[in-house]
């Protein structure tokens, strides 16, 4: 995933959050890239035990079940390795299976030495603990489950032998969630090691803040602190990161007792190992590999049952920590110092149903019953946008309406929880229901819909959650509301300042909100309509009726002619009008600024000279579902705006890409506009390539 330096610099900082140029060479799989973005806890994985630490088949399958524990405790597993000299963080089964089967003189064991030689010679390498977190730390990533830490060696006093683990601690600010150090080291010597680097160390739900050994729950050493619950380490950790000490937290987690070993067994079983490590000479980062495996030849597989138990239950309690820290507001992800504002999307929220006929013969209104396919999924033009500026962007408010009935509970199952605490119920209405008749050729037949629900939109609803828009770097309004709604959208836009985004929504109520004061309407400095709703805006912010009748059918310089006519009449009261012209793309009326600097479309002050530009989007094969595409468009379109963007071109190649994810998607709003083994920055390089432009 290298983005290209110059033209994609802005789309950097889109979806990618932590990045700097020296990350090039790190792939983040789309899972854990949306996973930053929305600010949902991950738990980054190591990739040693699969190269170098456990043996074929058990390292796959403990891999694999290790990041299954990080999903039941709410978590997203991410799991770094480098292939042919990529880092990888997020391995795909597939990249697992390939890196452990891969001759184990082909796989470097990698800790922060051995990471330029790795990448410079495309080789393949599992990350160590020290590795694991300089690459974690660089995307974002401040939680990290491993078995157990290295340490100093026993006579490492003499030999010098400590493990780069701990000079990372001091220098990394990851935390590290283990089941201490192994046995097989010198645990009083690594504790004062780390206390050397500055290490703050825990232990965690152990009687007297006794630490763990790996394999047994007691090595006879205690450390200063004890974290009883995952709440307890989760406060622990956002001090540490609000204090930005710059080194690591190591939480040591005692082995569950049913597989923890007994402690003179597994001493002697240590002595003989290290015995047999020293007589045929092994020495450096092979010393911790050969041990292991010998440790769990003399104890006849036992050590390494206990192993795989240690490492699991590390990952689930590291996936329950991070879910208490984004729980209490942590933001685990990104700079915490620096909150991202909520745009605010007030909008229709709807109960799609639609039929379509399955009977060769004609569909007539005659009371007949007709054979059909029934689906239903969640709408509504606010919603749609708020649901898309949520997963590419990762923050959005939505004020919309609900019933108390059995429909509001079929949309919220359909709706991420995130859009949900700002919803009005109103038990005297009916949930918004659409329900769409298409024949047996897909073509729309009916459409009936009960919208009553809105009205619950009021003024006093609206200045209850005043604070929302205050804090808001943008308002989203669709046509919806009712004019009582849009005004009080409007007013608080002009308190507080805050630029207005408009989705006409349907040509018969386009122009509802152009009846308001002029004072109101002209914080609306950016809209989207179609053809026809900009026709229906013109003539209600001119009084004067359009004599000729828009269609996208005409031969294309026609059409561009027409709609730049349209324009012309309404354009300097906007900061940016999109018209949408079906198949053809859109032509953009923009501020002429903002041809350089895509911010300035989000400015309050006059317009000034205009700029048209059309966008013609590359043809798409196999198209799905058209119903979202337009909703998908703004959220992409908005969410480029908000991360600022360098250039308009990316802008409207953020939206035209979630736009064609909506397109190739069974639902209005697709499950995800990261496809898994995509990348959203790939494909919206490729829509940017083959999108045509022109000035008009």
């Amino acid at each position: 995933m290298l983005l290209r330096k110059c033209a994609l610099g802005g789309f950097r900082a889109l979806l990618c959050r932590t990045y700097t140029q020296n990350q090039k060479h790190i792939v983040v799989h789309p899972e854990i890239r949306q996973a930053l973005s929305q600010k949902q806890p991950i738990v980054a994985l190591e990739s040693t035990i699969i190269t170098h630490g456990m043996p074929v088949p058990q390292n796959v399958e403990t891999a694999l079940q290790v990041e299954e524990m990080v999903r039941q405790n709410g978590a997203v597993p991410a799991t770094i390795g480098i292939i042919d000299g990529c880092i990888k963080v997020g391995l795909t089964q597939e990249e697992l299976m390939k890196l452990a089967h891969k001759p184990r003189e082909q796989v470097i064991k990698c800790s922060r030495r051995d990471l330029p030689y790795v990448v410079a010679a495309q080789q393949s390498g599992g990350t160590t603990v020290a590795a694991t977190m300089i690459v974690a730390h660089q995307v974002g990533i401040p939680i990290f489950a491993t078995g157990g830490i290295g340490g100093v060696h026993r006579e490492g006093h003499v030999t010098m032998d400590v493990s780069a683990d701990l000079v990372e601690l001091g220098r990394t600010p990851v935390a590290v969630v283990c089941s201490g150090v192994k046995s097989i080291l010198d645990i009083p010597r690594t504790l004062e090691y780390l206390e050397t680097q500055g290490v703050c160390v825990a232990s965690y739900a152990s009687m007297g803040g006794v630490f763990p050994d790996f394999y047994t729950r007691d090595s006879g050493c205690k450390v200063p602190y004890n974290l009883e619950t995952a709440a307890d380490a989760a406060r622990l950790l956002r001090a540490w990161r609000e204090l930005d000490l710059q080194s690591g937290v190591l939480i040591g987690v005692p082995i569950p007792e049913e597989f923890a070993a007994d402690k003179s067994a597994i001493d002697a079983a240590i002595e003989q190992a290290n015995a047999e490590a020293q007589a045929q000479g092994v020495s450096g980062k092979e010393v911790t590999p050969f041990l292991l495996s010998h440790i769990a030849g003399i104890t006849k597989g036992r050590s390494l049952q206990a192993n795989i138990a240690l490492i699991k239950n590390n990952a689930a309690v590291a996936a329950q920590i991070a879910s208490a820290w984004v729980a209490g507001n942590g933001h685990q992800c990104g700079d915490s110092r620096e909150p991202k504002k909520k745009p605010v999307v007030v909008g229709a929220s709807i109960l799609d149903l639609s039929f379509r006929v399955k009977d060769m013969h004609g569909l007539h209104l005659d009371g007949a019953t007709y054979k059909s396919v029934a689906k239903h999924a969640a709408g509504g033009v606010g919603r749609n946008i708020a649901e898309g500026i949520y997963k590419l962007y990762g923050e959005v408010n939505l004020i919309s309406a609900v019933g108390n009935d059995h429909f509001a509970q079929m949309l919220r199952q359909l709706m991420p929880a995130a859009l949900q605490s700002n919803l009005i119920v109103d038990a005297q209405h009916a949930t918004s229901l659409c329900s769409v008749i298409f024949d047996r050729l897909g073509d729309c037949k009916l459409i009936l819909g009960d919208m009553d629900v809105h009205d619950s939109i009021t003024t006093a609803a609206l200045k209850a959650k005043s604070e929302l828009f205050s804090q808001a770097p943008l308002i989203v309004m669709d046509s919806n509301l009712s004019e009582q709604a849009m005004s009080s959208t409007l007013q608080l836009a002009q308190q507080f300042q805050v630029p207005v985004f408009f989705e006409p929504t349907d040509m018969f109520i386009a122009g509802k909100p152009f009846k308001l004061p002029a004072e109101l309407t002209q914080h609306i400095r950016l809209l989207k309509p179609n053809l026809h709703e900009l026709k229906t805006i013109v003539e209600a912010i001119t009084g004067q009726a359009v004599k000729h009748q828009p269609d996208t059918k005409q031969e294309q310089s026609e059409l561009l002619k027409q709609t730049k006519g349209l324009l012309r009449q309404i354009d300097t009261r906007f900061n940016c009008i999109i018209a949408t012209l079906g198949n053809h793309g859109v032509l953009l009326s923009i501020r002429s600024d903002a041809e350089t600097d895509p911010s300035k479309l989000l400015s309050l002050s006059p317009s000034g000279e205009h700029t048209t530009l059309f966008y013609a989007p590359p043809k798409l094969q196999h198209i799905v579902n058209v119903s979202g595409a337009g909703d998908s468009f703004c959220a992409g379109f908005i969410t480029a705006l908000l991360k600022q963007c360098h250039t308009l071109d990316e802008c409207v190649a953020t939206g035209f890409a979630s736009a064609e994810r909506a397109l190739l998607s069974e639902s209005a709003v697709p499950d995800s506009y990261i496809k898994e083994g995509d990348n959203f920055e790939s494909y919206f390089q490729q829509i940017e390539e083959k999108m045509q432009r022109k000035r008009i």
